[in-house]
Order: C-alpha cells, then structure tokens, then sequence
C-alpha cells in the first residue's frame, strides 16, 4: 500500500476522507434509471438488387437498429424500431452509469480496507484493482 508507516491521526482522517468519498459516491446510485445489458448497433444494408439505390454505398436502406446480448452464452439478437432504440440507447447508458458507480465504490472499499487493516496492524490480503479503461457512454 503505502512505503512510509502512516500516523494513527493521519490513517484516521484518510478513512474518514474515504467514508465521506464513499456516502457522495452511494448516493449517485439513487440516480441510476432503468438497465438493460448488451449493446444496441445502427445499422445499415445493401438488398442486392442491381437496380436499387443501396449500390452506392451512401444511400444504404436503414438505419435498423439491432439489440445484442449474451444469454446462457449465447447470443442473441433483436431488430428494434427507431423509438424503442431511443429507450434501449437511455438503458445501456444508465447501465455504464451503474458499472461506473459500482467501480468507485470498489476502489474506495479497498482504500478502506487497507487502511483498516494497517490500523489493526495487519496486512491488507484483498484484491489489487486494475485501473480500466472508461468506455464512452454513448
């Protein structure tokens, strides 16, 4: 965790940092809307037809909008209209928004932990969290 041995009145106020961090964080949660899993693509396609306009690849037929998630290792695949992309686009987002809330509760529980720990003068034996890369809500 930290090379230098922290003083008990500096460990306290990094938990109580930590605590206050920690209530800011669990009340974003109250904030989250409905979720969906998986990702929802635009999508546009060519019909074949010789004749047709989609031959150029700017006037493709579409948008078609297309939900995609894992079930039982499977995946699986829904066509979706135009306005129930616009729901489904609002859930995933709120889904991100969850993961990246669940994240830093995680990170700030670690902190915690080892902090914790260090004042009862034991190591800490959690998990060392990976920074990941933040993918973009869109």
């Amino acid at each position: 965790m930290t090379e230098r041995r922290l003083s008990k009145a500096e460990l306290k106020r990094r938990l109580q940092r930590l605590s206050r961090d920690y209530e800011k964080v669990k009340t974003r949660l109250a904030e989250v809307g409905f979720i969906c899993e998986g990702s929802l693509a635009e999508l546009y396609t060519s019909c074949g037809n010789p004749n047709c306009r989609c031959r150029n690849p700017d006037q493709r037929h579409g948008p078609y909008w297309q939900l995609t998630w894992k079930e039982t290792g499977k995946t699986v695949t829904r066509r979706l209209s135009a306005e129930d992309a616009a729901l489904y686009r609002e859930w995933i987002a709120n889904r991100r928004q969850l993961e990246a809330v669940l994240e830093q509760m995680r990170d700030l529980s670690r902190q915690a932990g080892e902090y914790i720990l260090t004042t009862k003068g034991r190591p800490f034996h959690g998990p060392q969290r990976p920074r990941r890369r933040r993918r973009s809500a869109t």
